[in-house]
Parts: structure tokens; sequence; C-alpha cells
């Protein structure tokens, strides 16, 4: 039975790979945010508790940035955090932040040897003070890959539509000559807009994440991030692919 598991195990592991170096032939997206959701609602079905909920989104998100070494994306952006999401529960919001830790952790020996560069954008002020140790963890990180650029991660932490709209006041204050897109990414450390959002457990918002993504192709996966796998994020990029973006002509 274990020999038998094993090998459909790695047949399922050979059949995504193929997939996903198929993928790199089609038209896909330069920059692509992620809005991981449906932690709490996979521990409810699964009768679990809410922080081991939040563990296991970790552990998946950790198997889904494996798989975007592998494709010719430049720019991944994971909505971590959003400034709404301080009205969480004390003690979910402290898992949370512990979990976005350990990921981090987990994952930056893998992002230094594939030429990653990691970043966080949003407010800090809050995790620095109350987070002293994943404040830490986010500046080793983000100086151990400063000068790589063969791709980018950047982690959104305490980020919002608000947030974004009151650095872009600041920046247009000081620089009155410079257009929209430029200030945007002068203010976002030199990202481009996002290309595509892909959000999982169905949902078909983007809860004001903000002007990176105003003009994002949107693609919802109904699975909660718990259960997402590779081949769901083959067949997301593969409906991206077929789409034609004409951002106003024709």
């Amino acid at each position: 039975m274990n020999t038998h598991k094993r090998l459909k195990e790695r047949i399922a592991h050979h059949t995504t790979r193929l997939g996903i170096q198929g993928l790199n032939k089609l038209n896909l997206p330069n920059s692509l945010l992620i809005i991981p959701d449906g932690n709490g609602r996979w521990a409810k079905q699964s009768g679990l508790t809410i922080e081991e909920g939040h563990k296991m989104g970790g552990l998946t998100m950790g198997k889904i940035l494996e798989a975007f070494m592998n494709l010719n994306i430049k720019v991944v952006g994971v909505w971590g955090f959003s400034e709404d999401n301080w009205k969480r529960p004390q003690e979910e919001i402290d898992n949370i932040m512990t979990v976005v830790k350990a990921t981090i952790d987990q994952n930056l020996e893998r992002l230094k040897k594939n030429g990653v560069r990691f970043m966080v954008i949003g407010k800090k002020d809050k995790i620095k003070k109350n987070y002293p140790k994943l404040y830490k963890t986010i500046e080793k990180a983000q100086k151990e890959t400063s000068r790589l650029r063969d791709k980018t991660l950047v982690l959104f932490l305490d980020y919002g539509e608000r947030f974004q709209l009151e650095e872009f006041a600041l920046a247009r204050n000081k620089d009155g000559f410079s257009t929209t897109y430029e200030l945007l990414t002068k203010i976002n450390n030199g990202l481009p807009m996002f290309d595509m959002i892909l959000r999982t457990s169905g949902e078909k918002r983007t809860s004001g994440f903000g002007p990176l993504g105003s003009l994002a192709e949107f693609v919802s996966v109904e699975k909660n991030l718990p259960e997402l796998g590779k081949s769901d994020i083959i067949l997301a990029l593969k409906e991206y692919s077929q789409r034609q973006r004409r951002f106003g002509g024709r």
C-alpha cells in the first residue's frame, strides 16, 4: 500500500512538473498577486482550530513558492495581512504573525538559492513595536536578498488602499512632475502594477488592495488556501493566458 501511494505521488509530481514547464510556453503574467484566503474555513470544515488552519496555509504558500521558481513570472506578491485584519481577535493576529515569521524562516535559503529578492511593503510601526522578532526576520531576509534580481517576492503586510493613498499623497506633495504610474512605482520600491490577481476560497473581490491591482486580470480559485495545489496554479495561469487584455482598446 505504501509503495502504491509513493508511486502515485511520484506520478502526480512528474505530471505537475511537466504542466509547469509547459506553462512557460504560454502568455504568463509578468507580475502575479496572490490573495490567500480560506484558512479559517478550511480549519472549521476539517474540525481543526484556526491556528492549525493558518499553519497549513503557511506550508501551502511554501509549496506554491516552489512552483513559481520554475515559472517565467518575474514578480510574485502575497497579501499576507491587510490593514483591516487588525480587527480580528488578538490571539488570531498573534498566530498569523507567528506563521508569517516561520514561513519566511523556512524559505529564506530557497529564495537566496534561486536569486529571489524578498521585500515587505506596508506600515512598519505596529509590526516593529508588537512583533519585534518578526520585524528582525523581515529585515534580515530583505538585507540578505537585496542584491538578487532574478525574481522578486513581495509580502504585503499591514497593507491596503488607505495606506497606498496616504503614501501617494505624501509622494505627490514632494513631486509634482512625475506621472501617476511613476509615483506608484517609486513608493512601491520599483514594483510594476500587477497583471494578474489570484484569490483562493472562491471569493471574487480584491478587498481594497489598492492601485497596484487596479488593472489586473482577476482569477478566482474555489479551493481554500490549505487545499491549493500546483495543479490549481496551472489551471489558473492557463485561464489567464487565454484572456485578451485590451486596456480600453480593441
